[in-house]
């Protein structure tokens, strides 16, 4: 694992943030998150002061369960709504739930109303992240944006964690908790009309790559999905090892309490520096996942991520010292965000398009399920093997769960090594820069190898155009008659006016050393450069090209 000066990382944050589709998501996302973990506080409030600690739990359950069961239907809303409206509706549904919480309470109705309400915004919560993770794709222009704006969805969902709740515990002591209610709602609907202008270079991306589907067929999607078990064997895996760590972070809530109470002795005040300590090392970790790379870098910071999740409990378990203690969650703190941006992209990279938002919705729905599980065992584990024996054993199951999955990951990750170089070439050809991660990587499913030798013709003037050549290496000559108009090497793209203006070859086009390059065929290279800022992009590069000789190839 690498990272890059803080300068460098600070220069790439800027740039994605400089995507206006990815800002919009990532603000929404940042804002959305406060107000979710505010409400969550106020209607912790309102529970406690109705029923004690059991309407709590209660209330815990209540959450958990249509969240559950919601999350696997994010890829029908993104095929039907489109994604981004998809967002904006959940908000505005979030929105909606805050308001009339703040109503039931103020009008002093029964607190099971603001039950169901707690329900309703949560299950529409647990949307966000499945389709958020699927768009990022669409409005990344590389491997590297993306793996940016996934840091920045980390440290947005840190801030928001942490400001959330802040804000919240004030205002509810300062006004109330119908004021801190409407101000929940507000920041939903600021989080909504931020997502209204997300803009799409390939409409098809907007909505998962895939035509709207009915309900009755997202059931029967859902009850597939083992097939997407089997079509991506390696983000399976990713999204396995992510479901054990959710459940070791359910052991973990409570565990935090056990380990500051009764193995520390630290009081209730150790409990809140004990979480501060892990979040301050998820801020860390977001910012030196900045400098994370390509798919086999990933896969290493994957696994090492994983066991850094884990360890440090066993560790606190085996020596229960205050100072190891603080600096074994500040490392899990760490691990966990480099757990996310590595683990959330390498599922991104490794899931076409179409598949995207059902995989993550999936992903979420057994998050849900893991967490709720991983709760109710803390207390058994503690039961039956002690307060040390749970540490010790929760904290080994990640450690000995990433020694299983290693090699296997690193296996199947390592035959996209060559699309990762592919990628970085495809990106190096100006006509090609406008277009969204996910269009270079259906060009690179779509490339094909060849080889010329000194002195072959790759295109003639006068024939048809039927294919796109970008030269991987050697050099060719754009020839007009007699006359040799240019040369071109590595990372140059050759024949896009026949394709695009729908004319014959306006050049010839000859190897002047052995060439290796790579043909895209024109339904390929045509679909790819659909969308207007590609296609502004072409238009002014065959301008320029045109100018000054009306032979071009």
């Amino acid at each position: 694992m690498s990272f890059r000066p803080l300068s460098e990382a600070a220069r790439t944050l800027r740039h994605v943030l400089g995507n206006d589709g990815i800002r919009r998501i990532e603000l929404a996302w940042v804002a959305g998150t406060a107000a979710d973990w505010a409400f969550l506080v106020i209607l912790l409030v309102v529970a406690y002061d109705a029923g004690g600690t059991l309407a709590v739990g209660l209330l815990g359950a209540v959450r958990m369960v249509p969240a559950t069961l919601a999350a696997p239907f994010a890829p029908t809303l993104v095929e039907r709504f489109r994604g981004d409206r998809a967002l904006a509706a959940i908000n505005a549904t979030r929105f909606a739930g805050a308001l009339a919480t703040a109503g039931t309470l103020a009008a002093g109705l029964p607190v099971a109303l603001a039950f169901v309400l707690a329900a309703v915004v949560a299950g529409a919560g647990s949307l966000v992240r499945p389709i958020q993770l699927a768009l990022l794709p669409a409005l990344a222009r590389s491997p590297r944006e993306l793996v940016a704006a996934n840091v920045t969805s980390s440290v947005g969902e840190g801030l928001g964690t942490f400001v959330g709740p802040l804000v919240a515990g004030v205002v509810v002591a300062a006004s109330g908790s119908v004021v801190a209610s409407v101000l929940a709602a507000a920041t939903f609907a600021g989080a909504a009309a931020l997502l209204l202008g997300v803009r799409f270079e390939r409409a098809a991306d907007a909505r998962g790559g895939r035509t709207a589907a009915s309900w009755r067929e997202a059931v029967a999607r859902l009850g597939a999905a083992h097939r997407l078990v089997r079509r991506y064997r390696a983000a399976s895996v990713v999204a396995g090892d992510f479901v054990a760590q959710v459940f070791v972070r359910g052991l973990m809530i409570t565990l935090t309490v056990v380990v500051a109470i009764e193995v520390l002795d630290l009081g209730e005040s150790g409990v809140g520096a004990l979480t501060a300590t892990f979040g301050l090392g998820g801020l860390v970790g977001s910012i030196g996942g900045l400098g994370l790379g390509g798919t086999s870098p990933l896969v290493r910071v994957f696994t090492v991520a994983l066991v850094g999740w884990g360890l440090p409990l066993a560790l606190i378990g085996a020596f229960p010292v205050t100072a190891l203690a603080l600096a074994g969650l500040f490392v899990s703190g760490v691990s966990n965000a480099l757990l996310d941006v590595s683990g959330f992209t390498l599922v991104q990279r490794g899931v076409r398009t179409e598949d995207r938002a059902t995989f993550f919705g999936v992903m979420e729905g057994a998050f849900g399920l893991a967490l709720l599980l991983g709760s109710l065992a803390a207390t058994l584990l503690v039961n039956l093997l002690g307060n040390r024996g749970a540490l010790v054993t929760a904290g080994l199951i990640l450690p000995v769960l990433a020694a299983l999955t290693a090699r296997p990951l690193a296996r199947d990750y390592r035959a996209t090594t060559g699309d990762e170089e592919r990628l970085a070439l495809l990106r190096s050809v100006p006509l090609f820069a406008p277009l969204p991660l996910t269009a270079l990587e259906r060009l690179c499913e779509g490339i094909a190898p060849v080889a010329f030798a000194e002195g072959d013709v790759l295109m003639r003037q006068g024939d048809p155009g039927d294919c796109y050549f970008v030269v991987s290496c050697g050099e060719v000559a754009i020839v007009d008659g007699d006359r040799t108009l240019r040369t071109c090497g590595r990372g140059e793209g050759l024949g896009e006016i026949a394709l695009l203006r729908r004319v014959p070859r306006t050049a010839t086009v000859v190897a002047t050393t052995p060439v290796a390059a790579y043909a895209i065929d024109s339904a390929t290279f045509i679909e790819a450069m659909a969308g207007p800022a590609a296609r502004a992009a072409a238009e002014a590069a065959i301008a320029s090209r045109l100018e000054p000789s009306p032979a071009r190839g």
